[in-house]
C-alpha cells in the first residue's frame, strides 16, 4: 500500500478505538453513578462514600470528553 493509504487507515483505525473508548468511559460512569445513588438511597452508602463515588464518577465523565474533543 501507499504510504498515505496507510496513514489514512492508521487514522481512522485509531479514531474508531477512541470512540470506543469514549462510549466504554461514559458508560461505565453513568452505571457507576446510578448504583451509587441507588445504594445510598437503600442506605448502605453514607454520606462521605456517595460523595466520593460521584465525584470519581465525574472525573471518568471529564476524562471522556477530553479524549472525544482531542
Amino acid at each position: 500500500m501507499k504510504p498515505v493509504a496507510q496513514q489514512h487507515l492508521y487514522a481512522l483505525a485509531k479514531r474508531a478505538l477512541v470512540s470506543l473508548l469514549v462510549i466504554g468511559l461514559s458508560r461505565i460512569a453513568t452505571l457507576l453513578t446510578c448504583a451509587s445513588v441507588r445504594l445510598y438511597v437503600r442506605g448502605w452508602l453514607s454520606g462521605i462514600e456517595i460523595r466520593f463515588l460521584l465525584g470519581f464518577s465525574s472525573a471518568i465523565h471529564r476524562t471522556a470528553l477530553r479524549l472525544a474533543v482531542r
